[in-house]
């Protein structure tokens, strides 16, 4: 999550009831114990056929007819799968014990940018919805939807020599088939 409006570091500490935090926990705690171990923070890792959490996102905008946002200020960050191999593999060569890498290629991709993609793709109007209204709308994914998760790879780039190169999330969204429904679970 965005810290002050600006995107996330890889030295940004993790809240406490982020999931993430307990794997970064004991990457610290295996660093204190003489093993070589990092932790990678992922962020929306898409393709043309998947893309993260955006990909429930879809499925919400099917079911629903529309394509919603809120006050249009938020952001996600974005990586395409292949960058996020080539970072794996770099962390892997060349990790620093107890470093935190992030993949991420777009610092923040806005959610009304999302929205107005997935609508064109799914030729769904665009419909603007408050805040108290996310959950209704959007299930357990609506608590993600009013927050802003913009986050750097400044560090990890320069650590690692790593540069995505990948196409962005937007225009896989427009590439991708919306007549192809994704399997968000397996």
């Amino acid at each position: 999550m965005s810290v002050d409006s600006k995107p996330v570091t890889e030295d940004s500490p993790l809240a406490l009831r982020n999931p993430r935090a307990a794997s970064e926990t004991a990457t610290k705690a295996l660093k204190e114990r003489g093993v070589n171990t990092s932790a990678v923070r992922l962020s929306q890792v898409h393709d043309r056929h998947k893309q993260g959490a955006v990909s429930y996102v879809v499925q919400v905008a099917r079911e629903k007819g529309k394509s919603a946002v809120g006050d249009n200020s938020n952001r996600w960050s974005a990586v395409h799968v292949s960058d996020v191999t080539r970072l794996y593999l770099l962390a892997f060569e060349k990790a620093e014990a107890g470093a935190i890498y992030h993949t991420v290629g777009e610092e923040g991709v806005s959610l009304k940018a999302i929205a107005q993609a997935i609508g064109r793709g799914l030729m769904v109007p665009l419909a603007s919805i408050k805040p108290e209204e996310a959950e209704a709308h959007f299930g357990s994914l609506g608590i993600f939807m009013g927050q802003d998760l913009s986050a750097s790879s400044a560090i990890t780039q320069e650590k690692l020599n790593w540069q995505p190169t990948g196409p962005g999330l937007i225009s896989d969204l427009d590439e991708m088939d919306y007549a192809q429904k994704v399997v968000l679970a397996a």
